[in-house]
């Protein structure tokens, strides 16, 4: 994946990191609040060893305190140290205190640093004054050549503890900032593992994954186009029904050698949008002045004459096994577009609409109208569709965004291979209007005066205005 893919994914993965960021924090929230307070208190021990007057006596005694001084920072939390301390304020022990107490030495120096945790900040100062006293003790003690002997090497406290004002643990600044960078790398790592997870195509990206073949549509998702099919009808300015004029604009100049005249369109699986996109492809084709022959070729579940308000009491079968002759079924709609709608549903759709009597009617068609629009069933649902690709010019395939999967695409564009079938190009259908994966419409600023100003989008010019004063 290239830089764009990951800014691509995370637009479009956004709600997932943010959701993932802000769990992490907060439980990070949770736990510092949640968390006993520590407070630290240290003191500071400077250790020296007696020597004599001279200048070398003196060297030899820095450097023997220097050397000395790690071990016995390592005394320091020894039982011969924190027991008498552990005694002193009644303490189980001194393992716990062991475990709280710790001492370090300043490179270069001969101080120990004596520090002490504790829920209470006054019992630790208290305890790290303790262990001070008491470590300077046992170190003259250790170092004592004999009982009435004084000891070469002197712990001195130098810095007594004080009682700290604020709490060492938690650090909630630190916790907090460390909750957020973790969360934010769960965040994207979820979004990442989800991206990869989910197989929907959700744009021309995952289309391109599956095929090379073109795109010839791109169609944005209308959560009313199930009551209002038709858009280029009810709403012809509308940047949908523009949509729409494109794809007729593109299909035109597929071939310019060889335009083709009868197209199928299908889809991969129900719901993609199959039939709404072909109504309305037929009636902007209509529109431009081409004569257009919009067939059902969808015989097991017609929906296509119910969105154009049109009876189906008889159509393309009663032709094809003779009971009617096709004028008496073709439905005129407006002036350059006819409906040719299934008729009774038969027992056998595929082995009718792979007939010779099917051949001998597209040829017919084509011999009367410049274009033969067919509306055929999904092709991972039933083998209709790629029969009818064999007797068409070739095939559009309706891509529902977020519906299909890519692997399902995959199956239909390898049925359509098996037949030979001509892949004319994909119409993608539901696309977002936002997010990375949206279809951005430019028309929709590029309306005219008159329907801007009746959106209130657009201010009336100084000739409306006064053509209104004077009609007033």
């Amino acid at each position: 994946m290239e830089l764009t893919d990951y800014l691509h994914l995370v637009r479009r993965q956004w709600r997932l990191i943010v959701a993932v960021s802000l769990a992490v924090l907060l439980v990070t929230a949770l736990i510092t609040a949640l968390t006993t307070p520590q407070y630290r208190a240290q003191a500071q021990v400077f250790v020296s060893t007696s020597s004599g007057d001279t200048a070398t006596d003196l060297a030899q005694g820095s450097n023997f305190a220097q050397r000395q001084v790690a071990t016995y920072a390592d005394i320091v939390t020894t039982p011969i140290v924190l027991d008498p301390v552990a005694d002193e304020f009644d303490l189980n022990g001194s393992a716990g205190l062991s475990g709280r107490t710790t001492a370090q030495v300043p490179a270069g120096t001969v101080l120990i640093n004596l520090s002490v945790t504790d829920q209470n900040p006054q019992d630790a100062a208290a305890l790290a004054n303790a262990i001070a006293e008491q470590f300077s003790q046992t170190v003259q003690d250790l170092e004592r050549a004999d009982s009435s002997g004084d000891s070469p090497v002197k712990a001195t406290v130098v810095q007594p503890a004080a009682v700290p004002a604020v709490a060492d643990s938690p650090d909630v600044v630190r916790n907090l900032i460390l909750g957020a960078v973790l969360g934010l790398l769960l965040g994207l790592g979820s979004a990442v593992l989800r991206d990869l997870l989910d197989a929907r195509v959700k744009g021309e990206a995952d289309v391109q994954r599956v095929t090379e073949g073109p795109i010839v549509g791109a169609i944005a998702y209308d959560k009313d186009a199930p009551e209002h099919p038709l858009v280029v009808q009810i709403d012809p300015h509308s940047p949908r029904a523009e949509a729409f004029r494109t794809l007729r604009t593109n299909l035109r100049y597929i071939d310019a050698d060889n335009q083709p005249k009868t197209l199928v369109f299908t889809s991969t699986i129900p719901g993609e949008g199959k039939s709404t996109t072909t109504a309305n492809l037929a009636l902007t084709l209509a529109q431009s002045g081409a004569t257009v022959c919009l067939i059902e070729g969808d015989l097991r579940r017609p929906r296509l004459l119910e969105y154009l308000g049109l009876e189906n009491a008889a159509g393309m079968t009663d032709v094809l096994v003779g009971r009617a002759d096709l004028d008496d079924v073709l439905q005129p709609w407006g002036e350059s577009l006819w409906v040719l709608g299934c008729g009774p549903i038969p027992p056998n759709p595929s082995e009718l609409l792979g007939s010779a009597a099917m051949s001998r009617l597209i040829d017919t068609l084509e011999g009367r109208f410049d274009y033969i629009i067919i509306d055929s069933p999904p092709l991972l649902a039933v083998t209709d569709a790629a029969i009818l690709s064999t007797q068409a010019d070739g095939v559009i395939v309706v891509v529902g965004t977020k519906l299909v999967r890519r692997d399902q695409l995959d199956r239909a564009l390898g049925n359509l291979q098996k037949v030979d079938a001509e892949l004319l190009g994909l119409v993608l259908n539901r696309l977002p209007v936002k997010g990375p994966d949206a279809y951005s419409y430019a028309y929709e600023s590029y309306q005219s005066d008159a329907a801007l100003e009746a959106q209130g989008k657009r201010a009336k010019s100084r000739r409306a205005r006064r053509k209104s004063k004077q009609s007033s």
